[in-house]
């Protein structure tokens, strides 16, 4: 493929070559001309400029194949039917949970206390509110608070 880029870019060179040596017999047909030592010294420039320009594409190019090449070896693509997780990740969303099921047993423990320490009267005026929906940490206050062993 190198090869391939590198015969491109002579041919490339070639044509511009010729377009200014085109360019240059048009020049010298059609009205006054500089002097020859002038058109050399710029064309000289401009073929300069032209050689370092490819220079750089083809290094970039080469460039960009080396870190294709690299980035293929390191990245192995993975089997479609194993899906790839990061174990850490993994960790921590069941941390998550068992923090979430740890605050679910807190708060319905801290209802039922606060069932237990209700003045009698606000407990009969709350078993008398037929639209509330009943709290099943509040149903039974009197049961233990059991909560999950900690890790």
């Amino acid at each position: 493929m190198k090869e391939r880029w590198h015969w491109v870019l002579v041919i490339l060179v070639c044509g511009m070559i010729g377009a200014a040596a085109n360019g240059y017999a048009e020049k010298s047909a059609t009205g006054p001309a500089l002097p020859v030592s002038q058109d050399i010294a710029y064309l000289d420039r401009r073929i300069n400029m032209l050689e370092q320009r490819f220079y750089s594409i083809e290094s970039r190019m080469s460039r960009l194949e080396q870190q294709m090449s690299i980035v293929g070896r390191i990245t192995p693509t993975p089997a479609p039917s194993q899906p790839t997780r990061d174990p850490e990740i993994d960790l921590l969303r069941s941390e998550s949970e068992l923090l979430k099921v740890r605050v679910r047993e807190l708060e319905c423990g801290i209802l039922r206390l606060d069932e237990r320490t209700l003045p009698e009267s606000a407990k009969e005026t709350r078993r008398r509110a037929p639209a509330q929906p009943k709290d099943p940490c509040r149903v039974n206050p009197e049961t233990p608070i059991k909560l999950s062993v900690r890790p």
